[in-house]
């Protein structure tokens, strides 16, 4: 294997480099977000680094991106200027408008934690959870976290009924989850 002394001190040290990068970013990563767990749905340090280390080169091959149209409540996948496909959504209520403007992915998880908005209960994983199968995170406050999400609600996909987020079909976040990345560009349009 590595039987050649130059060679191994080589991967050594490019082993070290790493570690010491991955401790640079958690580091940062603690310093900038508040406590996570006061907000279930942050991403983990484990999550981010699985994610980044799963898919962002594909990602930035295909120049992937999403469109979300909230009047006629469509989410849209591009890879570069190519529509490849498009999905109904269910958008935000009265008051609790999805919020409009140029995001990107910043979480990614499958089976999330769901927490009420105003009650504050928690509800696991599982056929009662109203964030299905998958979030995607896009938009984060001090309070609220906005996303597209699955839905234990099908029948509602098409309407404005969520507390801002963007739901989609189960089996539909599923099969777009598999091709975003965190950082995929995300524009959210009135229109």
């Amino acid at each position: 294997m590595l039987t050649n002394p130059p060679i191994r001190r080589s991967v050594m040290l490019l082993c070290f480099g790493a570690a010491g990068l991955l401790l640079a970013a958690e580091w940062h990563i603690l310093r900038s977000q508040p406590d996570p767990v006061a907000i279930p749905i942050r991403p983990t340090r484990v999550s981010q680094l699985a994610t980044l280390l799963r898919s962002p080169l594909p990602n930035m091959v295909r120049e992937a991106r999403l469109v979300i149209r909230l009047a006629p409540k469509k989410l849209e996948y591009y890879e570069g200027d190519t529509l490849i496909k498009q999905y109904d959504i269910a958008v935000g209520q009265a008051d609790w408008e999805t919020p409009v403007g140029h995001f990107s992915v910043l979480d990614l998880r499958e089976n999330p934690l769901w927490k009420h908005p105003i009650t504050g209960e928690a509800i696991p994983t599982g056929p009662n959870n109203p964030l299905g199968s998958r979030w995607v995170g896009f938009a984060y406050d001090d309070e609220y976290h906005i996303g597209i999400h699955g839905t234990n609600q099908e029948e509602l996909v098409g309407q404005a009924v969520s507390h801002g987020c963007v739901r989609m079909r189960d089996g539909e976040i599923q099969e777009l989850f598999q091709k975003l990345a965190i950082g995929t560009p995300i524009t959210v349009s009135p229109d």
